[in-house]
Protein backbone atom coordinates (compact mmCIF):
# COMPACT_ATOMS: atom_id res chain seq x y z
CA UNK A 1 0.00 0.00 0.00
CA UNK A 2 1.15 3.52 -0.80
CA UNK A 3 2.72 5.55 2.04
CA UNK A 4 1.66 8.87 0.48
CA UNK A 5 -1.68 10.44 1.34
CA UNK A 6 -4.32 9.17 -1.12
CA UNK A 7 -6.36 11.56 -3.23
CA UNK A 8 -9.48 10.13 -1.58
CA UNK A 9 -9.76 8.79 1.95
CA UNK A 10 -13.06 7.04 1.21
CA UNK A 11 -14.65 5.74 -2.00
CA UNK A 12 -18.31 4.73 -1.82
CA UNK A 13 -19.35 2.32 -4.55
CA UNK A 14 -22.87 1.31 -5.55
CA UNK A 15 -23.31 -2.32 -6.62
CA UNK A 16 -26.05 -2.83 -9.20
CA UNK A 17 -25.21 -1.35 -12.63
CA UNK A 18 -22.13 0.32 -11.15
CA UNK A 19 -19.88 -2.37 -9.69
CA UNK A 20 -21.67 -5.14 -11.58
CA UNK A 21 -23.36 -5.24 -14.97
CA UNK A 22 -26.78 -6.65 -15.85
CA UNK A 23 -25.41 -10.18 -15.43
CA UNK A 24 -24.51 -9.51 -11.78
CA UNK A 25 -20.81 -10.16 -12.43
CA UNK A 26 -17.91 -7.88 -11.47
CA UNK A 27 -15.70 -7.33 -14.51
CA UNK A 28 -11.94 -7.82 -14.23
CA UNK A 29 -11.49 -4.14 -15.09
CA UNK A 30 -13.69 -3.04 -12.19
CA UNK A 31 -11.87 -5.38 -9.79
CA UNK A 32 -8.54 -3.90 -10.88
CA UNK A 33 -9.83 -0.33 -10.55
CA UNK A 34 -10.92 -0.82 -6.95
CA UNK A 35 -7.68 -2.64 -6.16
CA UNK A 36 -5.88 0.48 -7.41
CA UNK A 37 -7.84 2.64 -4.99
CA UNK A 38 -7.08 0.28 -2.10
CA UNK A 39 -3.39 0.23 -3.03
CA UNK A 40 -3.35 4.03 -2.84
CA UNK A 41 -4.74 3.90 0.70
CA UNK A 42 -8.40 4.66 -0.06
CA UNK A 43 -11.05 2.88 2.05
CA UNK A 44 -13.51 1.37 -0.43
CA UNK A 45 -17.02 1.14 1.05
CA UNK A 46 -19.81 -0.68 -0.78
CA UNK A 47 -23.11 1.21 -0.60
CA UNK A 48 -26.28 -0.45 -1.84
CA UNK A 49 -29.98 -0.94 -1.36
CA UNK A 50 -29.24 -4.63 -0.88
CA UNK A 51 -29.19 -6.25 2.55
CA UNK A 52 -25.88 -6.64 4.37
CA UNK A 53 -25.92 -10.40 3.80
CA UNK A 54 -26.45 -9.89 0.07
CA UNK A 55 -23.51 -7.48 -0.09
CA UNK A 56 -20.95 -9.61 1.72
CA UNK A 57 -20.23 -11.88 -1.30
CA UNK A 58 -19.21 -8.82 -3.36
CA UNK A 59 -17.03 -7.45 -0.55
CA UNK A 60 -15.27 -10.81 -0.29
CA UNK A 61 -14.91 -11.27 -4.05
CA UNK A 62 -13.15 -7.90 -4.26
CA UNK A 63 -10.80 -8.89 -1.44
CA UNK A 64 -11.52 -5.63 0.40
CA UNK A 65 -10.04 -5.14 3.87
CA UNK A 66 -12.47 -5.46 6.79
CA UNK A 67 -14.57 -2.36 7.19
CA UNK A 68 -18.02 -0.80 7.07
CA UNK A 69 -20.69 -1.71 4.52
CA UNK A 70 -23.64 0.61 3.82
CA UNK A 71 -26.77 -1.44 3.18
CA UNK A 72 -30.56 -1.09 2.86
CA UNK A 73 -30.37 2.33 1.14
CA UNK A 74 -28.28 3.72 3.99
CA UNK A 75 -30.44 2.50 6.87
CA UNK A 76 -27.66 0.23 8.15
CA UNK A 77 -23.88 0.46 8.46
CA UNK A 78 -22.37 -2.84 9.53
CA UNK A 79 -18.83 -4.18 9.76
CA UNK A 80 -17.88 -6.74 7.11
CA UNK A 81 -15.92 -9.03 9.40
CA UNK A 82 -17.55 -8.88 12.85
CA UNK A 83 -21.07 -7.96 11.76
CA UNK A 84 -21.13 -5.19 14.36
CA UNK A 85 -23.82 -2.63 13.58
CA UNK A 86 -22.43 0.91 13.59
CA UNK A 87 -25.52 2.76 12.39
CA UNK A 88 -29.17 1.73 12.03
CA UNK A 89 -32.41 3.61 11.37
CA UNK A 90 -35.67 1.67 11.58
CA UNK A 91 -39.09 2.68 10.26
CA UNK A 92 -41.76 3.48 12.86
CA UNK A 93 -44.17 0.55 13.31
CA UNK A 94 -47.17 2.70 12.36
CA UNK A 95 -45.53 3.47 9.03
CA UNK A 96 -44.56 -0.18 8.56
CA UNK A 97 -48.21 -1.13 8.95
CA UNK A 98 -49.45 1.66 6.66
CA UNK A 99 -47.00 0.92 3.84
CA UNK A 100 -47.48 -2.85 4.10
CA UNK A 101 -51.25 -2.57 3.92
CA UNK A 102 -50.97 -0.12 1.05
CA UNK A 103 -48.80 -2.51 -0.92
CA UNK A 104 -51.15 -5.41 -0.26
CA UNK A 105 -54.16 -3.34 -1.37
CA UNK A 106 -52.47 -2.66 -4.70
CA UNK A 107 -51.65 -6.33 -5.25
CA UNK A 108 -47.92 -5.93 -4.76
CA UNK A 109 -45.65 -8.37 -2.98
CA UNK A 110 -44.22 -6.64 0.09
CA UNK A 111 -40.77 -7.21 1.54
CA UNK A 112 -39.67 -6.13 5.01
CA UNK A 113 -35.92 -5.80 5.51
CA UNK A 114 -35.05 -6.68 9.10
CA UNK A 115 -31.87 -7.73 10.94
CA UNK A 116 -33.17 -11.30 10.83
CA UNK A 117 -33.54 -11.26 7.04
CA UNK A 118 -35.83 -10.26 4.18
CA UNK A 119 -39.39 -11.23 5.13
CA UNK A 120 -42.16 -11.94 2.60
CA UNK A 121 -45.69 -13.28 2.99
CA UNK A 122 -46.42 -14.07 -0.65
CA UNK A 123 -44.45 -15.41 -3.58
CA UNK A 124 -44.85 -13.95 -7.05
CA UNK A 125 -42.82 -13.83 -10.23
CA UNK A 126 -41.30 -10.64 -8.86
CA UNK A 127 -40.23 -12.08 -5.52
CA UNK A 128 -38.67 -14.95 -7.48
CA UNK A 129 -36.94 -12.39 -9.71
CA UNK A 130 -35.61 -10.65 -6.62
CA UNK A 131 -34.49 -13.92 -5.04
CA UNK A 132 -32.61 -14.78 -8.22
CA UNK A 133 -30.56 -11.61 -7.84
CA UNK A 134 -29.65 -12.25 -4.20
CA UNK A 135 -27.88 -14.92 -2.20
CA UNK A 136 -29.82 -14.49 1.06
CA UNK A 137 -32.97 -16.68 1.08
CA UNK A 138 -36.22 -14.84 1.69
CA UNK A 139 -37.96 -15.65 4.98
CA UNK A 140 -41.58 -16.53 4.25
CA UNK A 141 -44.11 -15.72 7.00
CA UNK A 142 -47.89 -15.88 7.24
CA UNK A 143 -48.43 -12.25 8.18
CA UNK A 144 -45.72 -9.59 7.96
CA UNK A 145 -47.54 -7.47 10.53
CA UNK A 146 -47.65 -10.20 13.16
CA UNK A 147 -43.95 -10.98 13.42
CA UNK A 148 -42.82 -8.46 16.02
CA UNK A 149 -41.50 -9.43 19.43
CA UNK A 150 -45.01 -9.14 20.91
CA UNK A 151 -46.72 -10.79 17.96
CA UNK A 152 -47.59 -7.45 16.42
CA UNK A 153 -45.99 -5.04 13.96
CA UNK A 154 -42.18 -5.37 14.04
CA UNK A 155 -40.17 -2.36 15.23
CA UNK A 156 -36.89 -3.30 13.52
CA UNK A 157 -37.80 -2.84 9.84
CA UNK A 158 -35.09 -0.85 8.06
CA UNK A 159 -36.58 -0.92 4.56
CA UNK A 160 -39.84 -1.86 2.83
CA UNK A 161 -40.19 -2.77 -0.84
CA UNK A 162 -43.27 -3.00 -3.02
CA UNK A 163 -42.60 -5.48 -5.82
CA UNK A 164 -44.85 -5.72 -8.87
CA UNK A 165 -45.39 -5.20 -12.56
CA UNK A 166 -43.34 -2.17 -13.64
CA UNK A 167 -46.34 -0.34 -15.11
CA UNK A 168 -48.32 -0.88 -11.90
CA UNK A 169 -45.38 0.39 -9.83
CA UNK A 170 -45.16 3.45 -12.08
CA UNK A 171 -48.84 4.15 -11.52
CA UNK A 172 -48.37 3.91 -7.75
CA UNK A 173 -45.40 6.27 -7.45
CA UNK A 174 -47.18 9.63 -7.31
CA UNK A 175 -49.72 8.48 -4.73
CA UNK A 176 -46.98 6.88 -2.62
CA UNK A 177 -45.02 10.13 -2.57
CA UNK A 178 -48.13 12.14 -1.72
CA UNK A 179 -49.04 9.85 1.18
CA UNK A 180 -45.60 9.12 2.63
CA UNK A 181 -43.12 11.87 1.76
CA UNK A 182 -43.84 13.80 4.96
CA UNK A 183 -42.45 11.00 7.12
CA UNK A 184 -40.62 8.50 4.89
CA UNK A 185 -38.12 8.48 2.04
CA UNK A 186 -39.77 6.97 -1.06
CA UNK A 187 -37.48 5.86 -3.90
CA UNK A 188 -38.17 4.26 -7.27
CA UNK A 189 -35.20 2.03 -7.96
CA UNK A 190 -35.48 -0.70 -10.59
CA UNK A 191 -38.70 -0.91 -12.67
CA UNK A 192 -40.45 -3.54 -10.44
CA UNK A 193 -39.38 -1.86 -7.16
CA UNK A 194 -40.70 0.98 -5.03
CA UNK A 195 -38.80 1.37 -1.76
CA UNK A 196 -39.50 3.05 1.57
CA UNK A 197 -37.00 4.12 4.23
CA UNK A 198 -37.11 5.98 7.53
CA UNK A 199 -36.97 9.80 7.50
CA UNK A 200 -33.66 11.28 6.34
CA UNK A 201 -32.28 7.85 5.48
CA UNK A 202 -30.25 7.78 2.27
CA UNK A 203 -26.87 6.49 1.24
CA UNK A 204 -25.66 10.06 1.81
CA UNK A 205 -26.57 10.15 5.51
CA UNK A 206 -24.89 6.78 6.05
CA UNK A 207 -21.82 7.79 4.06
CA UNK A 208 -21.50 10.98 6.11
CA UNK A 209 -21.55 8.88 9.30
CA UNK A 210 -18.94 6.49 7.87
CA UNK A 211 -16.66 9.32 6.78
CA UNK A 212 -16.87 10.97 10.20
CA UNK A 213 -16.06 7.69 11.94
CA UNK A 214 -13.05 7.21 9.67
CA UNK A 215 -11.83 10.78 10.21
CA UNK A 216 -12.38 11.75 6.57
CA UNK A 217 -13.67 15.13 5.48
CA UNK A 218 -16.43 15.47 2.91
CA UNK A 219 -13.89 16.73 0.36
CA UNK A 220 -11.91 13.51 0.78
CA UNK A 221 -14.85 11.32 -0.27
CA UNK A 222 -15.60 10.12 -3.79
CA UNK A 223 -18.79 8.26 -4.66
CA UNK A 224 -19.75 6.21 -7.71
CA UNK A 225 -23.34 5.35 -8.66
CA UNK A 226 -26.03 5.23 -11.30
CA UNK A 227 -29.50 5.11 -9.76
CA UNK A 228 -32.10 7.34 -8.18
CA UNK A 229 -31.03 5.97 -4.81
CA UNK A 230 -27.47 7.15 -5.50
CA UNK A 231 -28.35 10.77 -6.22
CA UNK A 232 -28.10 12.03 -2.63
CA UNK A 233 -24.78 10.22 -2.12
CA UNK A 234 -23.33 11.65 -5.34
CA UNK A 235 -24.43 15.14 -4.34
CA UNK A 236 -22.97 14.85 -0.82
CA UNK A 237 -19.56 13.42 -1.73
CA UNK A 238 -16.67 15.76 -2.43
CA UNK A 239 -16.62 14.22 -5.89
CA UNK A 240 -19.71 12.39 -7.10
CA UNK A 241 -19.31 10.36 -10.28
CA UNK A 242 -22.29 9.05 -12.22
CA UNK A 243 -22.06 6.19 -14.68
CA UNK A 244 -22.79 7.26 -18.28
CA UNK A 245 -25.99 5.17 -18.25
CA UNK A 246 -27.20 6.69 -14.96
CA UNK A 247 -30.69 7.93 -14.19
CA UNK A 248 -31.53 11.58 -14.74
CA UNK A 249 -31.47 12.20 -10.98
CA UNK A 250 -28.01 10.66 -10.60
CA UNK A 251 -26.63 12.56 -13.60
CA UNK A 252 -27.97 15.85 -12.22
CA UNK A 253 -26.47 15.21 -8.78
CA UNK A 254 -23.00 14.19 -9.97
CA UNK A 255 -19.91 16.38 -10.36
CA UNK A 256 -18.50 14.16 -13.07
CA UNK A 257 -19.85 11.60 -15.55
CA UNK A 258 -17.76 8.57 -16.49
CA UNK A 259 -16.75 8.19 -20.14
CA UNK A 260 -19.05 6.26 -22.46
CA UNK A 261 -18.36 2.60 -23.14
CA UNK A 262 -19.37 -0.87 -22.02
CA UNK A 263 -21.65 -0.82 -18.97
CA UNK A 264 -19.66 -3.64 -17.37
CA UNK A 265 -16.50 -1.50 -17.19
CA UNK A 266 -18.00 1.93 -16.56
CA UNK A 267 -16.75 1.95 -12.97
CA UNK A 268 -13.19 1.26 -14.11
CA UNK A 269 -13.34 4.23 -16.48
CA UNK A 270 -14.79 6.39 -13.71
CA UNK A 271 -12.00 5.50 -11.28
CA UNK A 272 -9.32 6.15 -13.90
CA UNK A 273 -10.91 9.52 -14.73
CA UNK A 274 -10.91 10.85 -11.16
CA UNK A 275 -7.44 9.54 -10.30
CA UNK A 276 -5.86 10.91 -13.45
CA UNK A 277 -7.51 14.31 -12.95
CA UNK A 278 -5.46 15.20 -9.91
Amino acid sequence: MSTTRPRFAVAAVDIDDTLVGPDGVISAANVAALARLVAEGTRVVLASGRSHANMLPFHRELGLPPGPIISSQGAVVQESDTGEVRFERAIAPADVADVTRGGRARGFAVQLYRPSGIHVETRTRWTEYDQGRNAEPHREVQDLLATGADGGVPDDVVKIIWLGEPDAITNAVAEAHARHDAHLVVTRTDPPYLEFSAPNVTKATALAAVAEALGASQDEVVAFGDGNNDAAMLAWAGVGVAMPHASAAALAAADRIAPEGDLETALARAVAMVLEAR
